[in-house]
């Protein structure tokens, strides 16, 4: 007897939705690698702790952002990507005192504010595209830090 079940085949190549996953994994795992820079005038471990906390939200943050492209929810977007700009203006941000530092955040706000607009236009492929946008901002800053932080 014919089964009533329809048969599905489910393949697992890159679909225009998959890729703002990876890129949110890309952002997460280049926040993690950060989690170890302390502020030279605080206690290792009361800096360390606000470290983490600070990242923890920042994470938060960009997860509204991925949720909303995966859902195609502008207003998460536009949410995350407000938040996160306006978390770069804390002073738990500004972990260096630097040109480059400085150059680096200003950057990554101009590509949140890019992002924004691209939510408030309600163009999910233009938001796509400026969330990795932001997600390089972030793994190039890290980088710089992590590499400031070593020294020579």
């Amino acid at each position: 007897m014919p089964s009533s079940r329809k048969a599905t085949t489910r393949t697992w190549g890159w679909t225009d939705r998959a890729w703002p996953l990876a890129a949110g994994g890309l952002l997460l795992a280049a926040t993690l690698a950060m989690r170890g820079g302390t502020p030279a005038a605080e206690e290792p471990a009361v800096a360390a702790d606000k470290v983490a906390a600070f990242m923890r939200a920042k994470l938060d943050h960009s997860r509204l952002v991925l949720e909303g492209l995966a859902v195609a929810d502008f207003d998460l977007i536009d949410r995350g990507a407000h938040d996160l700009a306006l978390a770069s203006q804390a002073s738990s941000w500004q972990v260096l005192q630097t040109a480059d530092y400085a150059r680096h955040s200003d950057e990554f706000r101009r590509s949140c504010n890019g992002l924004r607009a691209a939510a408030k236009a309600r163009n999910l492929d233009g938001a796509a595209l400026a969330w990795m946008e932001v997600t390089m901002k972030c793994i190039q800053c890290h980088k710089y830090v992590r590499d400031t932080e070593r020294g020579p």
